[in-house]
């Protein structure tokens, strides 16, 4: 089994610089006041601060038995369990932002040196090794998020402006991480091994050559943007869209430092983000279906494909109430009755038994429609996962378990799902090595869908 390329379709190229986390602090201060004044909710409130003050007694208790000889042993094994995983959670989020202080450039070149590490080299002189295949590329899809500015509201309207001195939301425009994510891929792919570079990334030793290709994917939110806007940002990166991947290697990393001098070819798809404001279908409001229907248009016209953040959580500006309308599975059913020839990736496929409607909806909408695929990304950070995947695919009908194997994607969610794995190099590790799979659903997985996902020949 051989193949050029594997794929890592779902990952992200920003740093500590393009986030808006002012903005997530006011959200999650804006819901908690919201939620534990609520008189529904004082009974919570209340039950929450009876438990607070019961595991300070515990706490006290622990500490007061930890000196009674016959109970010092359980006490410290308990004391001792509640640091362990404190301590486990506070590494886990320092080692995620000293992958975000980088400039994305380091990212790139941290992360292969992750894949060559000696101990477990993924990545050698051959190619990648995942599975029982080699490939001589891993393409990677960064997919930019509009973090935006235009939709926060007004200074001290979210929060009491008494709570903060400088309550004034900074601009942060996904310009600035266009620009910052194309001079990265640049110096990336541009940067020589050298003893220089072997003294900061120790696997990357003076023989090593640069392995991923980068096209990333353009954050869009159409809320913070015109229509005329809109359709000028289609215009200007999809005009000539031709989705053949050799177009996308004639324009890799030529970029020079000026956005206006980017054109078509350089962004191989759209990335858009409910739990930051995004409606896949806002009915009943004509200005934002009119941008919608603009957008979808394009899409489907061209084949463009489409990457949308599945489920509730991670960067969320919404309130609670939004956040689940908007985030609902049923918008993008809405979506593809009009729409039926969407290229899209329902991201982040759920197996848990709390998800399970949403993995019904989703697969659902991958078997009713030829262009719905949905991605393994920062799910499968232990084998449990592909393990419900197996049992998934080994209860369903043979052709809806046929259709299923051709339209999942290979996903890592790099950096963000650092904090529930220790490192690229094992999240890779666990899809090659895991028995869940056939050495064939493997490759269909990382290289096989993923092209026809994103390329035309």
């Amino acid at each position: 089994m051989e193949a050029k390329a594997a794929y890592d379709v779902h990952l992200h190229a920003f740093n500590l610089s393009h986030p808006s986390l002012s903005t997530f602090a006011r959200r999650a201060l804006r819901e908690l006041a919201a939620q534990l004044l609520r008189p529904r909710h004082l009974p919570i409130a209340l039950l929450v601060l009876v438990l607070a003050a019961g595991l300070i007694l515990l706490g006290a208790l622990l500490l007061l038995v930890y000196w009674l000889a016959p109970l010092r042993r359980l006490a410290r094994s308990l004391i001792h369990a509640v640091i362990g995983r404190i301590k486990h959670l506070l590494q886990r989020f320092a080692n995620l932002l000293l992958v975000l202080e980088n400039d994305i450039g380091s990212t790139f070149l941290l992360m292969e040196n992750c894949l060559r590490d000696p101990e477990n080299p993924l990545l050698d002189a051959a190619g990648v090794h995942l599975g029982d295949a080699c490939y001589e590329r891993l393409v990677l899809t960064p997919l930019m998020m509009d973090f935006g500015y235009k939709s926060k509201t007004a200074p001290g309207t979210e929060v009491p402006r008494k709570w903060f001195r400088y309550d004034i939301p900074a601009g942060k425009p996904i310009v600035e991480q266009v620009v910052d994510v194309f001079r990265a891929i640049r110096v990336y792919a541009e940067t020589e091994s050298s003893e220089k570079l072997t003294a900061k990334y120790p696997a990357l030793d003076p023989t090593t050559k640069r392995v991923f290709e980068i096209y990333p994917f353009l954050g869009l939110n159409p809320a913070n943007y015109t229509l005329a806007k809109i359709e000028g940002l289609l215009e200007k990166y999809f005009a000539h869209y031709s989705g053949r991947r050799a177009d996308y290697l004639a324009q890799y990393a030529h970029f020079d430092g000026n956005i206006d001098h980017l054109g078509g070819h350089v962004f191989a798809g759209i990335k858009v983000y409910p739990p930051l404001g995004f409606d896949p279908w806002p009915a009943g409001d004509r200005t934002a279906m009119a941008k919608i229907e603009r957008l979808y248009d394009t899409c489907s016209t061209k084949g463009i494909p489409l990457i949308t953040h599945g489920g509730k959580g991670g960067f969320v500006t919404v309130d609670r109430e939004r956040l689940r309308r908007i985030t609902d599975v049923s918008k993008w059913e809405q979506a593809l009755k009009r729409y039926p020839d969407l290229r899209i990736d329902l991201a982040h496929f759920p197996m848990g038994r709390i998800e399970s409607t949403r993995q019904q909806h989703s697969l659902s909408l991958v078997l009713e429609y030829e262009n719905v695929y949905v991605d393994l990304s920062c799910r499968a950070t232990s084998d449990d996962y592909y393990q419900r995947l197996r049992a998934l695919l080994d209860r369903l009908p043979v052709e809806d378990a046929e259709t299923l194997r051709c339209r999942i994607l290979f996903g890592s969610d790099f950096a963000v799902n650092l904090m529930w794995i220790e490192s690229y190099n094992r999240y890779l590790d666990l899809f090659s090595r895991t028995e869940a799979l056939t050495p064939a659903e493997k490759h269909a997985f990382c290289s096989v869908n993923p092209e026809r996902f994103l390329f035309r020949v």
